[in-house]
């Protein structure tokens, strides 16, 4: 986290705040900043594009796919009827702004606060909540199956290229000792067979298509005309069936019916378990991966290490999972 208050002074001068208040909100994939207009109600989130670790350092961090990502969200801003985080131009009339940080330039972004609560994992402990958050799911990529995207966007790509990098992150968990040589084998034993099958997904509209890549309670608002979604920082191309596998992850196993009901009421259609099976392995396998550069996180690993390895045993051994999997205890 930058804690030179000169490069934080640098940011909004390139921005047309009058006299801002500025409070830090966390550092993960971006370092981010709630920044208030002094005697008024108008706040922004401030998004320095420098993500905690090395390891999560990509695409997304070029300013063309941030400029992509704006534009995705200034595209479905004018037609979702909820609140979106739209973006905020600079003085210069840009979406994306710079500051030189620790010796390197660093893009920077503005994007208009949504006034709601974050929402927690208890918020979806329901069937009614469940049935929403797939609608809600399905509504996103219902606009995502008709967005045109310009000729320079660019955003991340979740196949067979992300997965190849994720294995090289987990391996280097195994060099760290965080990861024991014979838990690392079987985790990597899990990763061929999904590749195989991936290679026979369809890839369609109705299948492949921008997606948010980061579905997690606490990316919701719960506004004063229904959920909204915000952190669109990972976003980029993939399997819609993505989106849904991340969603199951923190809802309890009898409440998955519901979830998946509600995204089949907007978009119908069937829909493959197994693959959601496989793409949860993924999303949990990326979790672990960003965290292992993450000393202070390795003994949240050891703890919950054995749950994956049974896991991976059940993926190889062709166990169905979807409804006897609980709730993946994820790190906040």
């Amino acid at each position: 986290m930058p804690d030179d208050a000169n490069c934080i002074k640098e940011i909004l001068l390139q921005y047309p705040f009058i006299d801002p208040v500025v409070e830090f909100i966390r550092h993960n994939e971006n370092i981010t900043y709630k920044v208030t207009e002094k005697g008024s109600e108008d706040a922004y989130l401030l998004r320095i594009h420098k993500p905690i670790t090395k390891n999560m350092q990509g695409v997304q961090n070029r300013r063309e796919a941030i400029q992509s990502e704006l534009e995705y969200l200034l595209a479905w801003s004018s037609c979702s009827e909820l609140p979106v985080q739209i973006p905020v131009p600079n003085l210069n009339g840009d979406v994306v702004s710079s500051v030189v940080l620790e010796g390197e330039e660093v893009y920077c972004s503005v994007l208009k606060w949504i006034c709601g609560e974050t929402m927690s994992r208890s918020d979806f402990a329901s069937e009614e909540m469940a049935s929403t958050l797939g609608e809600r799911v399905a509504q996103l990529h219902q606009f995502s199956r008709s967005f045109k995207p310009s000729s320079g966007f660019i955003r991340p790509e979740y196949e067979i290229a992300w997965i190849n990098n994720m294995l090289t992150k987990l391996r280097s968990g195994e060099n760290m000792g965080v990861i024991l040589s014979g838990e690392f084998q079987i985790i990597e034993k899990a990763f061929p067979p999904i590749i195989d099958r991936m290679k026979s997904w369809s890839k369609s509209i109705e299948t492949w298509g921008f997606i948010h890549a980061d579905i997690h309670y606490s990316n919701f608002i719960r506004t004063s005309r229904g959920i909204s979604f915000i952190d669109f920082g990972l976003s980029g191309f993939g399997y819609y069936a993505m989106d849904v596998a991340m969603s199951a992850l923190f809802i309890k196993s009898e409440l998955r019916d519901d979830l998946l009901s509600g995204y089949t009421k907007v978009i119908a259609g069937n829909i493959d378990v197994a693959q959601l099976e496989d793409l949860m392995f993924l999303n949990i396998c990326e979790y672990y991966a960003f965290l292992v550069s993450r000393r202070e996180k390795h003994l949240w690993i050891r703890e919950h290490m054995p749950s994956l390895i049974e896991l991976c045993r059940s993926l190889l051994q062709g166990t169905p999972v979807f409804y006897r999997m609980n709730q993946v205890g994820l790190a906040n």
